[in-house]
């Protein structure tokens, strides 16, 4: 994919990139939490901050401006929602997790889902037999998957703290907003109704570590950030509040475009279209979206229940 290539509407790209293992790469000025503003006066930073969590695949980027009651905060209440929200999805495309282990996945249909990362072989144990429909003609079998119970808000204010934490210092003034929201010293609040995210599936694509971009606009419409990140075939793209919405004047339009298919004509002709699902994450309580899986394959082999 080719950045200047991957554009959204008006919207300017200010950050990208791509993640996974390999050497570290660090973020910011040492010792000034970008958060809560401490520096090693009042804190520590004895911890590495991940600035994308590692169970989304980033083992090697790191951001040096969050102290470590900021880093234990967000890695206690707002980043287990989002690492729930996306758990089915990072287990289908085998996204390595802090113990460099892919994810299993189970819920009501699934008694178990897994992918082999050495193989990339997928494995599947029904419950029932009528929990998945396969066809062998064309090669592709399908299912509906359910999260675990998540608090979506959180989920989403993971997101913008992600957001936040790949973007380059001189940015940071415009979000002045999100990051008192995100002050765990702070009660400063933020809430917008809907809190749209778009979920992409792009078969055929495949990041093995995480991607990311970041763009602004300054058009006096909301949204003026938007926060796409992916990982395997499987993307996000929500918004992220800046002190451009306080605008007078701002349209509010709450409108998260779809991702532009970067895929030639012939891989969108053997792998099939982009699927989109748009999700509105401003509930405040445990909530489970249901999904429905479409993955292509190779071979299919079907094992029944041991017999005696």
């Amino acid at each position: 994919m080719v950045e200047n290539e991957f554009r959204l509407d008006d919207y300017h790209l200010v950050e990208a990139g791509l993640t996974g293992s390999g050497h570290k790469h660090y973020i910011g000025p040492r010792y000034i939490c970008r958060f809560c503003g401490r520096d090693r006066s009042t804190a520590t930073f004895k911890h590495k901050a991940h600035a994308i969590p590692e169970f989304l695949g980033n083992h090697a980027l790191i951001l040096n401006s969050e102290c470590d009651d900021c880093n234990s905060h967000f890695g206690s209440t707002i980043e287990p929602h989002l690492e729930k929200y996306t758990r089915p999805f990072r287990a289908l495309n085998g996204i390595t997790n802090k113990a460099r282990k892919t994810p299993k996945h189970r819920d009501e249909q699934i008694e178990l889902l897994h992918m082999n990362r050495h193989t990339r072989n997928l494995t599947i144990k029904l419950r029932n037999d009528d929990s998945v429909k396969w066809d062998e003609d064309g090669k592709f079998v399908s299912w509906s998957m359910s999260r675990e119970p998540f608090i979506p808000s959180l989920a989403h204010k993971a997101l913008c703290k992600i957001a936040l934490s790949i973007a380059s210092e001189h940015h940071l003034p415009l979000f002045e907003p999100t990051i008192n929201w995100l002050n765990p010293r702070s009660e400063a609040g933020l809430r917008v109704v809907p809190t749209l995210v778009v979920e992409t599936t792009t078969p055929g694509t495949q990041y093995r570590g995480c991607a990311y971009r970041l763009y602004l606009r300054n058009t006096n419409t909301f949204p003026h950030c938007l926060f796409w990140i992916a990982f395997g075939s499987y993307s996000l793209l929500t918004f992220v509040p800046t002190q451009l919405d306080r605008n007078p004047g701002v349209k509010l339009t709450s409108e998260i475009p779809f991702v532009p298919d970067q895929r030639s004509p012939e891989l969108i002709e053997e792998f099939g279209p982009q699927t989109h699902e748009e999700r509105d994450l401003s509930p405040d309580t445990l909530t489970t979206f249901p999904h429905r899986v479409q993955v292509h394959f190779e071979k299919m082999e079907q094992h029944g229940p041991p017999t005696s």
